[in-house]
């Protein structure tokens, strides 16, 4: 069974769709690991949301959702104001405008996201949204796991291999203890590493390219698509 990994999709259906095509990506057999923000700003919120509704109530706990701080947005815009303006700000808008489209209430669906989790940990990895103040994920604060840019912006780190998205970056990068840096490219394969940290934010939304890590047999492999949904 390989594992696969993807982030920030922000909507981005089409990629998705592509990245996971090129990876294998079988609901069968495989696990599924998404890093957070399923929706905003890209032009197919509604359709993000329902494929990986319908893949997690097919995978079951082979499907692992994690929390991105968009989600965490749209959840409490709903009972908090300033939230929602935050949300606004952030191109919620274009989430509510996908919804609508397709006649779905979005606040009757958030049962759904309340059971996405802060982080995600097996042998391999500790897998969160926007990476690690605190070696031990379970010493962070959900602010810390959500929206913290220290780890993607260069503080060193020693522990357990973070896998992390959040913070664009051009190309999926690993991190080394020592913090070297090696850029994960398409076509390769390589060691999983047991310590450091990989960024995979490649910043699809932002015309750039969504990529998707598959972990199988101590190894990792890159795949990528570039941006095509301009709507």
């Amino acid at each position: 069974m390989k594992t696969i990994v993807v982030t920030d999709i922000h909507g981005c259906l089409e990629e998705l769709e592509s990245v996971w095509a090129q990876a294998g990506f079988d609901p069968e057999t495989d696990k599924l690991i998404c890093l957070g923000d399923l929706m905003d700003r890209g032009p197919y919120s509604f359709g993000v949301f329902d494929r990986f509704r319908s893949l997690k109530r097919k995978m079951g706990e082979r499907c692992i959702m994690i929390l991105g701080n968009h989600d965490d947005m749209m959840m409490n815009s709903f009972y908090d104001p300033v939230v929602y303006a935050r949300w606004m700000r952030n191109q919620g808008q274009t989430t509510l405008d996908s919804f609508e489209e397709h006649h779905c209430d979005l606040e009757k669906q958030l049962r759904w996201f309340y059971e996405m989790c802060p982080y995600y940990e097996n042998e391999d990895a500790i897998f969160v949204h926007a990476g690690l103040v605190h070696e031990k994920p379970e010493e962070n604060s959900l602010h810390d796991l959500i929206w913290d840019r220290e780890m993607a912006h260069g503080r060193q780190y020693d522990g357990k291999l973070v896998i992390f998205g959040h913070t664009e970056t051009e190309e999926v990068t690993y991190r080394s203890p020592d913090s070297t840096k090696l850029q994960l490219l398409p076509g390769e394969t390589y060691e999983l590493p047991k310590q450091g940290c990989i960024n995979m934010d490649t910043g699809c939304v932002y015309g750039q390219k969504l990529s998707a890590l598959v972990i199988e047999n101590g190894t990792i492999r890159v795949y990528q698509q570039n941006r095509k949904s301009q709507k």
